[in-house]
């Protein structure tokens, strides 16, 4: 993993590292659904192959669930688990029509039969397309709707613009109470009022300057 992590260090942009990253772990845990799933439907083959992958799906489906919360998207929000886990398999519901539609074009569309031996290879090479393509699907569908982002992820340059300014800031801003406010509006209020107008010089003479 070191290795792996040092790698994606060097030629991928720091923008998409954690998209790299995810990707990849993504890629593992379909690797290991992939073993598990082929293993079923070869061993299921005999009840027909959409039943076959029906039963793989579930199990494949339950493993994916709790490999990709737990590492892939381990630092995701965790908010709520229960929209999030039948969100998560109401997605493979979809993927699994995607799959399910490729081998009913193997079987219905080209007349593969799961009963002779040599077509065996055929149903695993559609079961490997359908797969594929579930594959893309769940990895967009994922990240869009079911591992949210609690908060978007700030770049380096965003944290250390930050912590400048942190480290800059004399004093903290904090927003004045009514009181305060009540006495700037007072004090500017003040300043913008226009001056009294001067009396003239002889208004100001006392009566007994007159005489």
């Amino acid at each position: 993993m070191r290795f792996a992590r040092s790698l994606r260090d060097r030629f991928i942009p720091e923008r998409y590292r954690s998209l790299a990253t995810e990707l990849f772990r993504f890629a593992a845990v379909g690797g290991v659904n992939t073993i598990i799933d082929f293993a079923l439907v070869n061993a299921l083959l005999f009840i027909g192959p959409l039943k076959a992958k029906i039963v793989s799906a579930v199990v494949a489906t339950t493993v994916s669930y709790v490999l990709n919360r737990q590492w892939t998207y381990q630092d995701r929000d965790r908010s709520s688990v229960r929209r999030e886990y039948v969100l998560f398999f109401a997605l493979n519901g979809v993927g699994l029509l995607l799959q399910e539609a490729v081998l009913a074009v193997a079987k219905y569309g080209l007349h593969f039969s799961e009963s002779n031996p040599g077509d065996r290879l055929a149903f695993n090479i559609a079961n490997a397309a359908g797969i594929a393509l579930a594959m893309i699907f769940r990895f967009w569908a994922y990240r869009t709707f079911v591992f949210t982002s609690a908060t978007p992820a700030r770049t380096a340059e965003e944290r250390e613009i930050e912590a400048l300014e942190v480290a800059f800031s004399d004093t903290a801003a904090i927003a004045p109470d009514e009181r305060q406010m009540e006495r700037l509006e007072a004090a500017f209020s003040d300043a913008a009022a226009p001056p009294a107008p001067r009396q003239p010089a002889e208004e100001l003479e006392t009566p007994a300057a007159k005489r």
